[in-house]
């Protein structure tokens, strides 16, 4: 073995030759494999003879745009027709010829264009203090030219009337591109009553005609239904009756209902009205009392209006009495009783003493009827009674009203009244704790109790009038329960209840 100083070959250092040899050697490898592949396809392809017989490929010429050539149109492609299902119809199964559980879109309606906005449109203004029509119209701004052909066509109607304050004017108005702010009137129209209206119109010339148009008024039955919440008065005008029936009513009612005793809270009554009505269907009057029926606890009680022949207007029990007594149970619509007839301890003195009348408890400024008719034989202050009236019915007979707040019109001394007219209105004048009134009724001069007197009726409809006045009385009572019924003009309940005075 020999042994030298040179390392082996795995051990000699690298030149920069070597290395780059190294880097390349395996593309030098890939490039000549590829060669070598190129030319035996080269040779194969010459050795065979179909491809050698081939002739060489010409030249295709390239087209060249004409300068003068006419455009190229396309025709228009017609819209596909709408998919239906009975396309679907003879479809294989495999290709979903079976569709049921699916349904169709409709299809979208086509959209209608918006109409064009009206140059036209109404306005409702009000007279208020001061106003005339002249003014509102120029507070609008319409020309100066139209309100006076207004002013002077509307004054020809009304021959000179005035309307009144509150009275509503109803315009039809049009925009002018000419003059946006100056509106122009092509109509205007006022009714001061339900049966009658007055109409300005303008002509194609620019003019303005005046009408007046009248409405045919006729008669119409209706009812109110009704619960009582607080004043019986109050309880049916809420429900759409007008205050003077309810008076009506109450007075015809107050002969024979105790209105302390048997009205309740919740009471329900039934209004029976005969109202004049346009023939537009407008309200020329609120309505005349033609019967009225009262549901009480134990009864019920009703009342109708009936003229015998050659008499008045009266109210009578559908069995042809009359509802008039001597006297009114009750002189007023009150709510309750605050202090009875008898002994008391007196709530302001402090001792005890007779109460010589009945206190009944009622809101301030209630109406205060006249038991019977009679003649006043005082009116005025009267200690602690405060105002004060009484009345002489008979030689025997005489009542008494204290605590008023003030007298009824035309109250004094020496005037006879008749029986249901007001005499004065609660108050709480002299020694009250509260409003109520004060009521004696006086026999031979001395006081007695008011609610133990019994009075007997006055009459009886008779002879021709009876059998009249049962084919009215069985009309109102079919009406009572048939008729159209009144819308009410609130539906607030009044739950407030008066004050209740404590005595003298």
């Amino acid at each position: 073995m020999v042994m030298t100083d040179s390392p082996p070959p795995s051990d000699r250092p690298r030149t920069a030759k070597s290395l780059a040899f190294a880097l390349f050697r395996p593309v030098l490898f890939a490039v000549g494999v590829i060669g070598l592949a190129l030319g035996g396809l080269v040779l194969s392809h010459r050795s065979n003879p179909e491809i050698a017989a081939l002739p060489p490929p010409k030249s295709l010429p390239i087209p060249t745009p004409a300068a003068s050539s006419a455009p190229i149109v396309l025709a228009e492609t017609e819209p596909a027709p709408p998919i239906s299902p009975s396309d679907f119809k003879n479809l294989p199964p495999n290709l979903g010829g079976d569709l049921r559980g699916f349904s169709m879109k409709p299809p979208e309606p086509a959209s209608e264009p918006e109409p064009p906005a009206s140059d036209r449109y109404e306005l409702t203004l009000r007279l208020e203090k001061g106003d005339t029509v002249d003014k509102i119209l120029a507070d609008i701004d319409v020309p100066e030219a139209d309100r006076k052909q207004i002013h002077e066509k509307l004054n020809a109607l009304l021959k000179k009337r005035k309307l009144p304050v509150g009275e509503e004017i109803e315009l039809l108005l049009q925009n002018v591109p000419e003059q946006p702010d100056a509106p122009r009137v092509l109509s205007l129209s006022v009714r001061p009553q339900p049966e009658r209206e007055y109409i300005i119109t303008r002509r194609d010339d620019g003019t303005y005609d005046g009408e007046e148009k009248t409405y045919k008024v006729s008669p119409r039955i209706v009812r109110v239904e009704a619960e009582r919440h607080g004043s019986l008065e109050q309880s049916g005008v809420r429900a759409g009756a007008p205050s003077q029936a309810m008076v009506e009513l109450i007075r015809a009612l107050s002969y024979d209902v105790d209105f302390q005793r048997e009205l309740k809270e919740g009471m329900k009554f039934t209004v029976l009205l005969e109202q004049l009505v346009t023939s537009d269907g407008r309200v020329t009057h609120p309505g005349r009392l033609l019967a009225g029926e009262l549901r009480l606890l134990k009864r019920t009680v009703v009342v109708m209006r009936y003229r015998p022949q050659g008499g008045a207007d009266g109210f009578y029990n559908p069995n042809g009495e009359s509802v008039v007594r001597a006297f009114l149970r009750t002189p007023m619509d009150a709510s309750k009783i605050s202090s009875r007839f008898g002994m008391r301890e007196h709530p302001i003195l402090g001792y005890s003493a007779l109460h010589a009348g009945v206190d009944f408890a009622a809101p301030s400024g209630t109406p205060i009827l006249a038991a019977g008719a009679g003649k006043v034989v005082m009116a005025g202050p009267n200690g602690g009674y405060g105002l004060y009236v009484k009345l002489q019915h008979t030689s025997d007979v005489g009542t008494a009203y204290g605590h008023m707040s003030r007298l009824g019109p035309g109250i004094k001394p020496g005037v006879a009244v008749r029986q249901g007219q007001v005499i004065g209105f609660v108050g709480s004048t002299g020694m009250s704790t509260g409003p109520h009134l004060h009521y004696e009724f006086h026999r031979g001069g001395k006081q007695v109790n008011p609610l133990a007197q019994k009075f007997a009726m006055r009459a009886q409809v008779a002879g021709k009038d009876a059998g009249r006045f049962q084919a009215l009385a069985k009309q109102y009572l079919a009406q009572l329960k048939n008729a159209p019924v009144v819308a009410g003009t609130k539906k607030a309940k009044d739950k407030d209840s008066p004050q209740v005075a404590k005595g003298d």
